[in-house]
């Protein structure tokens, strides 16, 4: 190895160690965001959860407003990147469009508090819908591409993509029963397929 490799991973280590805290507020943050909306996301439900007294958590933030800020930045960054692939989708396919909101279902199945999240951030205006529609920019793009393209059947672009991303997203916000099964995950990404496709293929 380098000799620079020991002092690198000893440096890494010391960020890793220093972001941790921040990281743990910032989950705990998104799970109560999640769960009550932003009445329940409070410094001292974020400490205590944390394990933080208040002056730890200014460390890390100013305030509840940057903590719920930067959850909210996460959640529509997120959804954001894992849209984009639409954008490589030339010309547009509903083939690829299925492939990519059954990849964006896959992972909020998975986070289901980023889920509740991203709800919230496209149902609730005190949220932010500006940062709401940023998130969703991909596939509102899509769906005015592939329209043009007469890919898909005419539409309220607003409107499909609306109905899609809450087919995506209230899944995973429903209280489940118990862990997924592979089962439920085969049944679930094949739902959504007959969805798109029922709502979007044009009418011979």
């Amino acid at each position: 190895m380098g000799t620079g490799t020991a002092p690198a991973r000893a440096k890494a280590a010391r960020t890793e160690a220093a972001d941790a805290p921040r990281e743990r507020i910032v989950r705990c943050a998104t799970e109560l965001l999640a769960d009550g909306g932003p009445g329940a996301l409070t410094l001292r439900a974020v400490g205590t959860r944390v394990g933080l007294h208040n002056s730890s958590l200014f460390h890390h933030f100013r305030g509840k407003n940057e903590i719920m800020a930067e959850v909210l930045g996460r959640v529509s960054d997120g959804l954001r990147e894992r849209l984009e692939p639409l954008a490589q989708n030339a010309p547009p396919t509903i083939d690829g469009l299925v492939a990519v909101l059954v990849t964006l279902s896959e992972h909020y199945a998975a986070e289901r508090a980023e889920a509740r999240c991203a709800l919230r951030l496209l149902l609730e205006p005190e949220l932010g819908r500006a940062r709401a529609g940023q998130g969703a920019t991909p596939l509102w793009s899509w769906l005015a591409r592939a329209q043009a393209a007469a890919v898909i059947r005419p539409v309220s672009v607003g409107h499909a993509a609306r109905n899609l991303l809450s087919m995506v997203l209230l899944e995973p916000v429903w209280p489940a029963s118990g862990a997924e099964s592979e089962r439920d995950r085969d049944r679930r990404r094949t739902e959504l397929g007959a969805f798109v496709r029922g709502a979007l293929t044009p009418v011979a």
